[in-house]
């Protein structure tokens, strides 16, 4: 396999772990109650998980792609 499904792995999973943060921040924005700011890293923590799922999907697709020429040969 590439390497290059293999970064797109990691990035994904470290995209998705690290949306945690964001939603930890949220908490304690909560806690603080600043509504707004506790909104906005809610919203930022579920856009980072989306891209890390896109990129998550990216790396399926490129390890399909290559198994696909791998058979043709």
């Amino acid at each position: 396999m590439n390497s290059r499904s293999y970064l797109y792995d990691v990035l994904s999973l470290m995209l998705v772990l690290g949306s945690l943060f964001f939603f930890y921040q949220s908490t304690q924005f909560l806690i603080g109650k600043d509504y707004v700011a506790a909104g906005l890293t809610t919203l930022i923590g579920i856009l980072v998980i989306k891209i890390g799922v896109e990129l998550g999907k990216l790396a399926l697709l490129t390890r399909r792609h290559e198994r696909d020429a791998e058979h043709k040969r």
